[in-house]
């Protein structure tokens, strides 16, 4: 199928939809049309089935039987697989989640032999970057993985092999946020537990496992995070400093406690949050200048939301010091996200907290210059906001928008639209212009 943008075809009922000819729009009134005359007041407006395309909730049972009948698949089909896998029931015998291993691959041949994949529409059954990481896992699988996992020896070159699985999943996050590849990274923390569990290694090498454990669980912290599956986050948080701790590896644990805290003091922790900070601040002198930077940084947050924000404007002064004596080949790879971007984009939200709205705006724009797309969705709902304290209405609209647009083209951050719903409440004395109120139900949407 061609003529329909990447983006377009993010989930199995884009596909249906759009292979059927359907706007969201239309296609809602064909489920109303058709719901009514089986004698059922489905209120299916554009909106639900643009939150459906989202991944945000499914549809009930009597809709799911209605999309059916309006997309001509059968009941037998339909009944054949969990939504939304029935609409593409039998295209696709790739298991994603699937571990490169030998078992998994014979799993993968003995299915597609057995019944061979049912193409009932013309059109990929994978797309955008669920498609990319279908190479990207490619790239980096290795014989020798699963072989370690099943026992036999873990070698250097084995957990080189596993690292660069972990970097290619950091770098697809961070383009279209945490929720897309949570199971991807589940599927990592496996693997790398089976080489504990099962393989035969040095001491050496089992701490390299140890700290690629706990980057994992890290990471998925803060994909969990991004998703805000926020209990999830906590527990994965808890393991990463465990496993940091079992490696002896004072800058991961540093930079786990960074994330912990952060999160408690967007939860209303502050005490906690401020803890866990002190906890980190101790082992300052112990961490390269990066993580020095990181730590400052999310020091600034965490007082900053504790209302003292005498140490928090400290701590940011520390954080560009720091950052100012970076030495890259110090770096971890998992600090490679933060720079003089982040650190801006801190800056510009302790400024707009401390009432230097035109200051903030500065800052906020050079953050978002540099920003990865997950983080330009969030950061450009901030930047709206400080349009807002300026008075500049026309500015925060367009960073509003461009945030929108972002999620709506597949940034699957839960953050950002929270974010935006703050923009929604903000505009809410000028709520009666004609754009705010469009933008306004555009957010609404999302958030719905």
């Amino acid at each position: 199928m061609t003529g329909y943008p990447a983006d377009l075809l993010h989930h199995p009922l884009s596909y249906a939809r759009v292979e059927a000819g359907l706007g969201k729009t239309k296609f809602a009134q064909l489920i109303r049309l058709e719901g009514r005359g089986l004698g059922y007041n489905l209120g299916t407006t554009r909106s639900t089935v643009f939150k459906w395309e989202r991944g945000d909730h499914a549809p009930d049972d009597i809709t799911q039987m209605v999309i059916g009948r309006v997309l001509r698949i059968s009941d037998a089909v339909r009944l054949s697989e969990p939504w939304p896998r029935w609409l593409l029931a039998g295209d696709n015998t790739f298991d994603l989640a699937a571990p490169w291993t030998q078992e998994a691959t014979l799993k993968s041949l003995t299915s597609l032999a057995g019944s061979g994949p049912m193409d009932r529409r013309a059109f990929l059954g994978i797309g955008g970057m669920a498609l990319v990481g279908i190479g990207a896992q490619w790239a980096t699988a290795d014989p020798a993985i699963a072989a370690a996992a099943s026992g036999d020896r873990v070698t250097s070159a084995t957990v080189d092999h596993m690292r660069g699985r972990v970097e290619s999943l950091r770098s697809m996050e961070q383009v279209t946020g945490g929720g897309e590849f949570l199971e991807s990274a589940r599927t990592d923390l496996r693997l790398i537990m089976r080489m504990l569990e099962n393989g035969r290694y040095t001491e050496e090498t089992a701490k390299q496992l140890y700290v690629l454990a706990a980057e994992v669980c890290c990471l998925l912290g803060w994909m969990s995070y991004d998703a805000s599956l926020h209990s999830a986050a906590q527990q994965h948080y808890a393991v990463a400093l465990r496993s940091a701790k079992t490696a002896g590896d004072d800058t991961l644990g540093a930079h786990t406690l960074c994330f912990m805290a952060t999160q408690a003091a967007n939860h209303q922790e502050q005490l906690a949050a401020v803890g866990l900070m002190d906890t980190a601040e101790a082992i300052r002198g112990r961490v390269p200048a990066i993580m020095r930077a990181s730590l400052a940084a999310h020091q600034t947050t965490v007082y900053n939301k504790a209302g003292d924000k005498r140490k928090a404007a400290a701590a940011l002064n520390r954080a560009f010091d720091a950052l100012g004596r970076v030495d890259a080949s110090d770096a971890p790879s998992y600090l490679a996200w933060f720079g003089e971007a982040q650190l801006r984009s801190t800056e510009g939200r302790f400024l707009l907290t401390t009432g230097q709205a035109e200051r903030a705006t500065e800052a906020l724009e050079r953050s978002v210059t540099e920003a990865a797309p997950r983080d330009k969705a969030v950061r450009y709902g901030t930047l709206a906001l400080a349009y807002q304290k300026t008075g500049d209405l026309d500015g925060a609209l367009d960073a509003t928008y461009k945030a929108a647009d972002l999620i709506e083209d597949g940034i699957h951050s839960r953050r950002g639209v929270e974010r935006l719903q703050d923009v929604r409440r903000a505009f809410r004395p000028v709520k009666n212009e004609p754009k705010v109120r469009e933008v306004s139900e555009r957010i609404a949407a999302l958030a719905a």
